[in-house]
């Protein structure tokens, strides 16, 4: 398999393992045993090696580390997206309950910008620290407890959120997601917007300070 197709299979992948702690904290009705599940997804991520946004964003080297076709995070958050939209609007199809989904996608929408870059900013700074904790010295725990941390405090990560909203625009039934999408608020693209660039300056203050 060539350098080029590796790196979006494994990008996909990467946002499949994020999907799964989104169904996850969906569906379980203790959060603070939902957070510690979800982090379950970026130990695998970070085990296997895969390409995920938030985990890699804090260690770009230049402008040019952004449009790289191999290792370039344009493509890598690209990617990741199309991978926890898979997963996460799938999970309509199956019998779990994930009716609780509906209210946290709601306020995610709804939130001011100034609420969304500080959120993000704080979830780029706890994804740095569990990255760069692994790093060094491969430690389970300081990758848990980052994740645990902003999740039980609401920030935002632009790669979860991305599956939540695929998630909730699923919930009527697949023959509904066109309707679902129209109905989108203006809100959800401009929040979205913001909280990449938050998770990346979160997550560049430490790297590079």
């Amino acid at each position: 398999m060539s350098e080029k197709i590796t790196f979006y299979v494994q990008s996909l992948l990467a946002g499949v393992l994020i999907g799964c702690g989104d169904i996850v904290y969906v569906v379980c009705e203790n959060k603070i045993v939902g957070s510690f599940l979800f982090s379950l997804g970026l130990i695998s991520i970070l085990i296997k090696g895969y390409p995920l946004y938030t985990g890699r964003i804090g260690y770009v080297e230049g402008v040019k580390d952004f449009y790289k076709p191999v290792g370039g995070m344009l493509p890598m958050v690209l990617t990741n997206f199309a991978g926890i939209a898979i997963t996460c609007l799938l999970a309509n199809g199956t019998r779990l309950d994930l009716s609780s989904v509906d209210a946290m996608v709601q306020t995610k929408i709804s939130q001011s910008w100034l609420s969304a870059a500080v959120l993000s900013w704080g979830c780029g700074v706890m994804m740095y620290l569990a990255v760069n904790g692994w790093r060094k010295t491969q430690n389970p725990i300081l990758v848990i407890m980052p994740i645990m941390f902003f999740i039980l405090c609401g920030f935002e990560h632009c790669i979860a959120n991305f599956g939540y909203f695929w998630m909730w625009i699923g919930r009527e039934g697949f023959a509904h997601i066109g309707e679902r999408i129209v109905d989108l608020p203006c809100g959800f693209c401009t929040n979205l917007l913001i909280m990449i660039a938050g998770n990346a300056l979160g997550s560049l203050t430490f790297s590079k300070i």
